[in-house]
């Protein structure tokens, strides 16, 4: 038995959380996948995973070993970086987290430039709207919006972003544009709920004072992208980073409203663990992500 090849299978079955979902991700047989882990089992003589017809889910003792094989994995991947560094090559995975809005408007668009110039370099990106811990997810880096509290990460700002409204050109034709703050009490807000339940206010900065100001909705949402496939429908005005709709705006779908009243930028960072042997592809991706900020937040 490969152990090392039969280590990279189990981490996909805990991951995939059956047999067929990892032999679809390997692109090989569920009989193959299955016959890996029970060698690995055999050979370690302890149960690694729990078995259902639909699921499987690591033991206690699984649930380690699963931890010890991603790290090892990974600092095999990082070993053979290294190496091929050390030739002059800067080939291997980046994984990085982003936020999903973030992921398809501005990252995702440019990546066959990126690809285009790094061609050895290849990305694994996770999808996730909370801070996810760097660490426990074996990730390089992460996209974050706002301040960085969290202590041991080392933040590089990449740019600032506004708060804007918007509006679709069907939503103005038929309501007019809004231009002062007292125009609001005849337009109609697309409204969003929080993951906390809460509808979030609709808040201006006039002058140096954060106004909130109360908007008629027809509908309320809990999705960012129904939020925003909402304001592009024109049911109503949304509220969103120019980071995330100025793609919209270009392309004619949405337009900047109420502009003399945008909230305090925010900023945009790029989170790393401090590590003295950070392989150089992820100062890579990391310097392409600054410089395409630099540019998507100057236009």
């Amino acid at each position: 038995m490969d152990k090392i090849s039969a280590m990279k299978v189990y981490v996909k079955v805990v991951e995939a959380t059956s047999f067929t979902g990892a032999a679809e991700v390997l692109h090989t047989s569920t009989t193959h996948v299955t016959r890996m882990v029970q060698a690995l089992e055999q050979d370690l003589g302890v149960k690694l995973l729990n078995r259902t017809t639909r699921r499987s889910r690591p033991t206690d003792a699984g649930l380690r070993y699963y931890e010890r094989c991603v790290a090892l994995l990974r600092d095999l991947d990082e070993m053979d970086a290294d190496v091929q560094a050390s030739r002059g090559s800067q080939s291997g995975i980046v994984r990085v987290s982003m936020p999903a809005l973030i992921a398809k408007s501005s990252v995702i668009p440019e990546l066959p430039k990126f690809f285009a110039s790094h061609p050895d370099i290849r990305l694994d990106i996770s999808i996730a709207d909370q801070h996810p811990d760097l660490l426990e997810e074996g990730l390089d880096c992460a996209l974050r919006v706002g301040p960085v509290s969290e202590p041991g990460l080392v933040a590089k700002t990449v740019g600032s972003y506004k708060t804007l409204t918007f509006a679709s050109p069907d939503y103005i034709l038929q309501h007019g544009e809004p231009v002062t703050l007292e125009d609001l009490s005849d337009h109609i807000g697309v409204s969003y709920v929080t993951k906390s339940g809460r509808i979030r206010s609709w808040e201006f900065l006039e002058g140096n004072v954060v106004r909130s100001v109360s908007l008629k909705s027809t509908v309320l949402v809990n999705d960012q992208d129904t939020y925003v496939a909402c304001g592009l429908a024109g049911i109503g005005l949304i509220q969103g980073s120019t980071l995330i709709l100025d793609a919209h705006v270009r392309a004619g779908r949405l337009r900047k409203v109420l502009r003399d009243y945008p909230l305090s930028p925010r900023s945009l960072s790029v989170v790393y663990l401090p590590n003295r042997s950070k392989p150089k592809r992820v100062d890579i991706f990391i310097d392409w992500l600054a410089s395409l900020y630099s540019v998507q937040l100057s236009d």
